[in-house]
């Protein structure tokens, strides 16, 4: 090869290897630009979940067993700090205790967010599974950054009809995929009767469940159908 042939091939390979290079930055740059923004993530007004409106709520139900079951959220004041496209979000965190026939089976501090657009993201969750009042494993424990790069979505800035969301896309410890199976509908718990309600399923993996929660405007979750049972809101404040 002549070394007229020599220079114009390295000079190719240069401009190819800068390509490349620009290209991956330029990618880089796109993803970090099309990452949310999260001026206020604590307060999350979403209508159809509305988790910084109130400090606690519970819900109650049955399995088809005949179990009594009771789980209660609570609001915490102070954040868990994550970062998204490289910038910090501090995300509000909820205490959620669930107990069987009195006795209480699990703590979990869950992580959420709202981005600028009105969309309810997921970060993780820290989980204590408890047996006989002694914490007997960690199992379900997953936190954006650390075990999976994908924010989850809990739930859409406008929910529509045959939307689909994942709220937990974590490879190893969990997936659910969300859709919005029915909107406009009436629901009543208790003496209370819900307008414009919608209803969402979540298939679970490596469960293989699929649960049906059904959310109204201003108030969030009112109705939960899991494979072993059902659960309702009994109230927030």
């Amino acid at each position: 090869m002549s070394t007229r042939s020599i220079l114009i091939a390295a000079a190719l390979f240069v401009g190819a290897v800068a390509a490349i290079v620009a290209g991956t930055a330029g990618g880089a740059s796109q993803q970090a630009a099309s990452a949310p923004t999260f001026s206020n993530p604590r307060t999350i007004d979403n209508p159809y979940l509305p988790l910084s409106r109130f400090t606690r709520c519970e819900v109650r139900g049955a399995d088809t067993d005949g179990t009594k079951t009771r789980s209660a959220q609570t609001v915490l004041r102070a954040p868990k700090r994550f970062v998204i496209g490289g910038r910090p979000v501090d995300a509000l965190v909820i205490r959620d205790e669930a107990f069987e026939d009195g006795e209480r089976i699990e703590i979990a501090l869950d992580y959420f967010a709202q981005s600028d657009d009105g969309t309810v993201y997921y970060l993780g969750e820290d989980v204590k599974n408890i047996r006989n009042g002694k914490v007997v494993d960690t199992k379900g424990t997953w936190l954006f950054g650390k075990d999976t790069d994908v924010p989850g979505v809990v739930m859409p800035a406008q929910p529509k009809l045959d939307e689909r969301f994942r709220s937990e896309d974590v490879p190893g410890i969990t997936t659910e995929s969300d859709k919005v199976e029915e909107t406009g509908l009436r629901a009543k718990v208790g003496t209370r009767l819900y307008t414009n309600v919608i209803r969402t399923s979540e298939f679970i993996q490596p469960e293989g469940e699929v649960e049906y929660k059904l959310y109204a405007p201003g108030v969030g979750r009112i109705v939960e159908y899991e494979p072993e049972g059902r659960a309702e809101l009994a109230g927030c404040r």
